[in-house]
């Protein structure tokens, strides 16, 4: 166990060290329940592409309270990780560039998994798994680890109102695609058999919206997120069922929810607490 961290009951943040991060490490953001016990289940949540990880912890907190869970939201600063290649893309490639992707070592998939053995090792608690959440460009993190790497200690996964996504295509290359990263069919069929839950807000309907993605891409996906993320489901269950593989996904809609929505977090908390008894 680490003595310098320790996790207090409440809100809180400390210093994580990992190699992946450019200057060696990056901050924590965190909230323990009341009472907190060494057993309580782990959440790592991705912030937005505003970097607001505090803000983050803050609007989690309330449901991780009453589902006695702890809350990780690492900080992907502006400094370290410039931009969405640096930060929701995984740091797999830089923009424009034709070279070969980035060492996988320096993908920044793996902090998160780093990051629950430290925290789990500190609290004692012997949980082999956690649950990853992530809204907006946080999904698109989510999801893009997901895909691209094993992940055996997340349990569950919640990917809410991405503002694009990635094509399980081969043919295609990264970041629209999973092409050129050498995988084959057999990622694939484990990333459609993961258990995600693909949130949505009904309301997330704005095809205005400032920070909405226009280009090419994304907008043969739909005119704004709702759409596209129904549209990416359908799609993916429709790849899972002519792959013949066991789709693991499911679709949760919250009414009257927008992009930036209490509802959705507390959504998002609530459906990862649900996996605590099963998954100790």
């Amino acid at each position: 166990m680490r003595a310098e961290l320790e996790l207090r009951e409440g809100p809180g943040s400390f210093v994580f060290s990992d190699a992946a991060a450019p200057s060696g490490s990056l901050r924590v953001f965190f909230f323990c329940p009341k009472p907190s016990r060494s057993d309580s289940r782990i959440v790592v949540a991705m912030h937005g592409l505003d970097r607001a990880a505090s803000d983050f912890r803050d609007v989690l907190a309330g449901q991780a309270g009453r589902s006695r869970q702890i809350v990780l939201v690492p900080e992907f600063d502006k400094v370290q990780f410039p931009d969405a290649y640096a930060y929701n893309y995984g740091n797999v490639m830089r923009p424009q560039s034709s070279e070969a992707p980035a060492n996988r070592r320096l993908w920044n998939f793996g902090i998160v998994e780093r990051l629950f053995e430290e925290v789990r090792d500190a609290i004692g608690s012997k949980r082999k798994s956690f649950g990853l959440f992530g809204n907006s460009a946080g999904a698109q993190f989510v999801l893009r680890y997901l895909a691209l790497t094993e992940g055996p200690a997340v349990d569950r996964a919640v990917a809410a109102n991405s503002g694009w996504y990635m094509l399980p295509d081969l043919s295609i290359g990264y970041p629209v695609g999973m092409g050129g990263l050498d995988l084959d069919e057999s990622h694939l069929r484990r990333y459609l058999g993961r258990r995600l839950i693909v949130l949505l807000g009904d309301a997330d309907t704005d095809s205005a919206a400032p920070d909405l993605p226009r280009d090419e891409a994304a907008m043969a996906q739909g005119p704004h997120r709702l759409a596209r993320g129904l549209w990416h489901f359908d799609h993916c269950k429709r790849l899972a069922d002519r792959l013949g593989t066991p789709f693991g996904w499911t679709l949760e809609i919250v009414p009257g929810a927008g992009h930036v929505d209490q509802a959705i977090y507390d959504r998002g908390a609530l459906n990862l607490g649900a996996a605590k008894r099963r998954n100790r």
